[in-house]
């Protein structure tokens, strides 16, 4: 219900009183509409501060993510320990994406980017067995005597049929 002076007059309030309730009244509700607006300005900015902080938060997640997945990229690829953090103190990061369950989108990419700037840190790894001075003879250079073929089982024969022919002196297969 409104505050009128209608209202004030059938109440029995003299117009010069009335008059006087009526400004105070419009100063009161002046004076609420511009809290209301004070407080709707704070809200604003507090909604958009917390939409800040949500966004940071959201970047440094993804951050976090994306430097995981390639330190686990580096260490697949041997890099040594010392040199992975260096790295990724150096690596922009806005270029990598990540899917929704936290790898490399383009794995490849990245993979053959990293290869190409970081080559002289991936160790090149070459398989080869120990090279002996004096290697061992071959095994079928052992000579076997009669006696040492009498013992032997039909199947050690076999085996050694090539070693046995040369000890035995026979040139014929």
């Amino acid at each position: 219900m409104a505050l009128t002076r209608k209202m004030l007059r059938e109440m029995g309030i003299e117009d010069e009183k009335a008059e006087e309730i009526i400004k105070a009244h419009v100063e009161t509700v002046d004076a609420f509409k511009g809290s209301i607006l004070d407080y709707q300005t704070k809200y604003a900015n507090l909604e958009q501060e917390f939409g800040s902080f949500r966004e940071g938060i959201s970047k440094e997640k993804s951050l976090k993510a994306k430097k995981q997945a390639v330190t686990e990229m580096l260490r697949e690829l041997h890099i040594p320990e010392d040199c992975v953090n260096p790295i990724l103190q150096v690596t922009d990061f806005e270029k990598i994406e990540l899917t929704e369950n936290g790898s490399l989108l383009d794995e490849s990419a990245v993979r053959s980017g990293i290869e190409a700037l970081w080559s002289g840190f991936i160790p090149k790894r070459y398989l080869s067995g120990a090279e002996t001075a004096n290697p061992p003879t071959n095994a079928s250079d052992r000579g076997y005597s009669r006696e040492d073929i009498r013992r032997m089982s039909s199947q050690e024969i076999n085996e050694n049929y090539q070693a046995i022919k040369l000890s035995l002196g026979a040139t014929n297969d």
